[in-house]
C-alpha cells in the first residue's frame, strides 16, 4: 500500500487561505479506495476522491471560522461520500459549498454538507438509489442481505437530503428511486441549494453516452440516465461521424458559457476538420475510445478466465482468447456445441465399430430340448420296489 500511495495522485486540495479561511477543493470521481488495473496492479489513471489522507488533510482547516468547498462529482461509493459528508459537517467552521459542475449520487451526500449551498444556472444536481455489482454465486438468504444492504444505503442518504431540504422522507426516496436530476435553479427551489449564482454559468459535453465533460474534467456517466432536455451539447463517441456539434470547455468564470465561434455550435463534415479545429478535443476522444477499448478486452479475458476450468479445454479457451476472440458467453455455448460433437462422434464410431465387427450377422440358435431319459424294464422293477418300501416304512411311523 505504501508503493501504492506513492504513485496516487490526490484529486482534492485542502488548503488554509488565511488565518480564519480554508478551502476544499473536490474534483472527481468518489471511491472508497484508489482503483488498482487488476491486469497490472497499477493505479489507474483519473481523478479520484478517496478516505486515503483525506482525513489527515482535512487537519489543515478544522480550526477555521469559514471553508468554502468547491465540487465538481458524479459521485461514486455512497458510504465514502456519507463519512466526507460527516467529517465536513463535523468542522465547527461555517460551510459554503460551491457546485462548479455537477454534484450527482455520492457527491449530492457532500454537497448537502454546507451551511450554505451555491450552484450556478448550468449546475447538475443528481440523486438516485445505491446501486451494487454482484459476481458470484448467491443463494436467496444471500441476495437478501444484498437488498438489506441496498435498502441501508437508500434510508442513509434519504436521512442526509432531508436534513438539508426538509422534504418529507417518503418523497425523498420516491425521487431517488426515479434518479431525479435538477439544474441549479431547480436545486434551489427543491431546498438542495440556497443561491444561484448569476453571471457566470457552466458549459458540459457528454461524449457517447458514458462520459460527461464538466468543467474540465472527465466524469464517468456509465449507467446513468441523463435526461434529454438538460442543455448539454452532446457529442458523438464516433467522432468520424459526418456532423459533431461541439463546444468549448471552460471553468466558470467571466467568459465562462460561451460557445466556439461567437456563441454558435459549428458543424464539421469530417474528423480532419474537426481535429484541426479542435485538436485537443479528439486527442481526449481518442484517448477515451482507446483506453475504454483496452478496459474492455481486459474484461473480455477476465471473465473468459473465470469460466475456463467448467470448459475444461485449454485449446477452446486459447482459441476464444486470442484467435477466434468472443465473449465468455460466447465461449461457454461453444464448449457446449464442442461436447455435443463429441458425443455425436463417439456414437457414430461405436455404431462403426460394430458393422466392422459383423456382430449383426450372428445368429442365435435355439439348442433342442433335453428328452427324457428311457427307462429298462429291470430300472423300473427296482424303482417300483423302492416306492413300496419307502411307502411301507412311513406307515409304519
Amino acid at each position: 500500500m505504501d508503493r501504492l500511495n506513492e504513485k496516487v495522485k490526490r484529486c482534492w486540495n485542502i488548503a488554509s487561505v488565511s488565518d480564519d479561511e480554508g478551502e476544499i477543493i473536490l474534483y472527481g470521481d468518489v471511491e472508497s479506495q484508489q482503483p488498482v488495473d487488476w491486469w497490472t496492479g497499477e493505479p489507474v489513471p483519473g481523478m479520484f476522491i478517496t478516505p486515503e489522507g483525506f482525513m489527515e488533510d482535512l487537519e489543515a482547516v478544522k480550526n477555521k471560522s469559514k471553508i468554502t468547498v468547491k465540487l465538481n462529482s458524479c459521485g461514486g461509493d455512497l458510504y465514502t461520500g456519507i463519512a466526507i459528508h460527516n467529517a465536513i459537517k463535523a468542522l465547527p467552521a461555517n460551510v459554503t459549498v460551491i457546485v462548479e459542475g455537477i454534484a450527482a449520487s455520492a457527491a449530492s451526500v457532500i454537497m448537502c454538507a454546507g451551511d450554505t449551498v451555491q450552484v450556478y444556472p448550468g449546475s447538475l444536481v443528481m440523486i438516485h438509489e445505491p446501486a451494487c455489482t454482484v459476481i458470484d454465486y448467491c443463494n436467496r438468504d444471500d441476495l437478501k442481505q444484498i437488498i438489506k444492504m441496498l435498502e441501508a444505503g437508500i434510508d442513509a442518504a434519504a436521512a442526509v437530503y432531508n436534513q438539508k431540504t426538509g422534504i418529507e422522507v417518503d418523497t425523498l426516496k420516491s425521487m431517488m428511486h426515479k434518479e431525479t436530476w435538477m439544474t441549479g435553479q431547480e436545486a434551489v427551489d427543491k431546498g438542495f441549494a440556497n443561491e444561484l449564482i448569476t453571471g457566470a454559468d457552466v458549459n458540459m459535453a457528454l461524449e457517447g453516452k458514458e462520459v460527461l465533460m464538466v468543467a474540465g474534467v472527465r466524469h464517468n456517466v456509465r449507467g446513468l440516465h441523463i435526461p434529454e432536455n438538460l442543455n448539454i451539447t452532446r457529442i458523438s463517441a464516433q467522432v468520424s461521424e459526418k456532423t459533431a456539434a461541439c463546444a468549448e470547455i471552460d471553468k466558470p468564470g467571466d467568459n465562462a458559457g460561451e460557445l466556439k465561434e461567437g456563441g454558435t455550435a459549428e458543424m464539421y463534415n469530417s474528423i480532419d476538420e474537426l481535429r484541426a479545429a479542435m485538436p485537443d478535443l479528439v486527442s481526449q476522444l481518442e484517448t477515451s475510445a482507446a483506453e475504454a477499448a483496452v478496459a474492455q478486452e481486459r474484461e473480455r479475458q477476465q471473465r473468459i478466465d473465470e469460466i475456463a476450468a467448467s470448459v475444461a479445454d485449454t485449446a477452446l479457451v486459447n482459441e476464444a482468447k486470442y484467435e477466434k476472440p468472443c465473449t465468455a458467453e460466447q465461449l461457454a455455448f461453444r464448449a457446449m456445441q464442442r461436447q455435443a460433437q463429441l458425443g455425436a462422434q463417439h456414437l457414430q464410431n461405436v455404431t462403426s465399430d460394430n458393422a466392422e465387427s459383423g456382430v449383426q450377422d450372428v445368429q442365435v440358435v435355439n439348442a433342442p430340448a433335453e428328452q427324457p431319459k428311457q427307462l429298462t424294464k429291470e430300472e423300473r422293477i427296482a424303482m417300483g420296489r423302492a416306492d413300496a418300501k419307502a411307502a411301507l416304512n412311513k406307515k409304519e411311523d
